[in-house]
C-alpha cells in the first residue's frame, strides 16, 4: 500500500486564510497611503461593499477575507484528499 499524503482541511483553510487577511490589509495599507491606486480598491471591493477606507470596510473585509480563505483552504484540501486517495 503507498503512502498516500493528505492535507489538513483546517491547515489549509487557516492558511488560505490568514494569506488572504495579509494581502487585504496591505491592499487597505495601501488605499489609504495612495487612494488613487486602482488595483487596491479592486481587492477590497471583493470582499465588501462598504464604502472604501472607512471602518466597515475594514471589518468586513478581513472577516469576509478570512471565512472565504478558510472555505477556499478547506474545500482545497478535501478535494486533494479525495483525488490523491484514488488508484491510478
Amino acid at each position: 500500500m503507498e503512502n498516500i499524503y493528505r492535507i489538513s482541511g483546517v491547515a489549509a483553510g487557516a492558511g488560505v486564510a490568514a494569506a488572504l487577511v495579509v494581502v487585504f490589509v496591505l491592499c487597505a495599507i495601501v488605499q489609504v497611503v495612495a487612494p488613487d491606486v486602482q488595483a487596491t480598491h479592486m481587492w477590497i471591493s471583493l470582499f465588501t461593499s462598504a464604502p472604501i477606507g472607512s471602518a466597515w470596510a475594514w471589518i468586513a473585509g478581513i472577516v469576509s477575507s478570512a471565512v472565504g480563505g478558510f472555505v477556499a483552504g478547506w474545500v482545497f484540501a478535501w478535494v486533494y484528499n479525495l483525488l490523491s486517495a484514488r488508484k491510478a
